[in-house]
């Protein structure tokens, strides 16, 4: 949700065209995130969401199209997809494409913000969305794999920013030991979020209204992403003992783990904590971008998690979560 690609005004013209958005009144950039470019667009058909990116495929576009329809199908509070004119779910623009949502309602939370209430209720829309995603047929294999990860830390192993090396080699030991703890055998799998942070999540006073920027949505174990929005939720400075186990409380109302997902979690865990500080470290710490077009987030939060995990071992995290 950064500015990487500085957009014209007369191309918000085209897309509102394109989408029949009608006239454009206002264009408000969004400079947060780590791979597209936002902004906030009013028009005097309402207020909507404008995403332009040069990354995603056409391919990546439409399973997310697909799935989004899918969980609105099933009463699934997730953001709702413009369609072009001619009924396509993306534009091509710019060197890039466009899609278009309806601006949701609701508020985002800060982390201090967030109660074990909030907690409980995150665990049980998840488990909501799972348990929905088993019968969508889309399929898109998970983009940020063990593989990729570990691509990345010898890339900066070698890096001339001496904390950044020294961080990256202790993440391959992280790595390591993550790739051993979720190796317990297969484990159910479906279309998960992958990316649930609290930024990710619109509020209506204490209740869900949406899950929404679906872009890291794929096909892996859902376990994954019990552990990846844990991580998100439920540590500020350390792991919160009672966010912890109210978020997996409400999770299992819906969906209980099975005993090889109790078993993986750990490993989903420290790789989670290991990718997201490797890809902080790249997309925000050694970013070029001006303030202005990227609002910065500290890679060496995500390394505490890692830390604190690896720390705790599989039994104290198990212990944490009262499982």
């Amino acid at each position: 949700m950064a500015v990487y690609t500085v957009l014209k005004p007369e191309a918000f013209v085209q897309v509102a065209e394109a989408f029949a958005l009608g006239a454009v009144k206002e264009v408000v950039p969004i400079p947060e995130g780590s791979i597209n470019t936002n902004h906030r667009v009013g028009t005097e058909r309402g207020r909507f969401f404008v995403r332009h990116t040069t990354v995603r495929s056409a391919e990546d576009l439409r399973f997310e199209a697909a799935l989004l329809a899918h969980l609105t199908e099933s009463h699934f509070p997730s953001p709702t997809l413009v369609p072009t004119q001619q009924g396509k779910p993306f534009l091509e623009l710019e060197g890039g494409r466009v899609t278009v949502f309806q601006w949701l309602a609701g508020e985002e939370l800060k982390r201090p913000q967030v109660t074990p209430e909030h907690a409980e209720r995150l665990g049980l829309e998840l488990a909501k969305m799972h348990r929905i995603t088993q019968s969508f047929g889309g399929s898109r294999d998970n983009p940020y794999s063990a593989g990729l990860v570990r691509s990345w830390l010898a890339g900066l192993k070698g890096h001339s920013d001496d904390e950044v090396s020294v961080v990256a080699e202790e993440l391959e030991e992280h790595l390591l030991r993550a790739d051993k703890e979720r190796n317990h055998g297969l484990e159910p799998r479906g279309v998960i979020h992958a990316d649930l942070f609290t930024d990710n999540v619109k509020w209506l006073a204490d209740r869900v209204g949406a899950f929404f920027d679906f872009e890291m949505a794929c096909r892996d174990a859902y376990g994954l992403d019990v552990a990846i929005t844990l991580n998100a939720w439920c540590f500020d400075g350390k792991y919160q003992p009672e966010l912890c186990r109210a978020f997996i409380r409400g999770y299992q109302d819906a969906r209980p783990l099975a005993a090889v997902e109790r078993e993986n979690l750990f490993g989903h865990a420290l790789f989670g904590a290991v990718r997201y500080t490797a890809s902080r470290i790249r997309d925000f710490h050694l970013s070029p971008l001006p303030p202005e077009q990227l609002t910065r987030k500290d890679f060496r939060t995500y390394l505490a998690r890692a830390r604190a995990l690896d720390a705790m071992g599989p039994s104290g995290l198990r212990t944490l979560l009262g499982l």
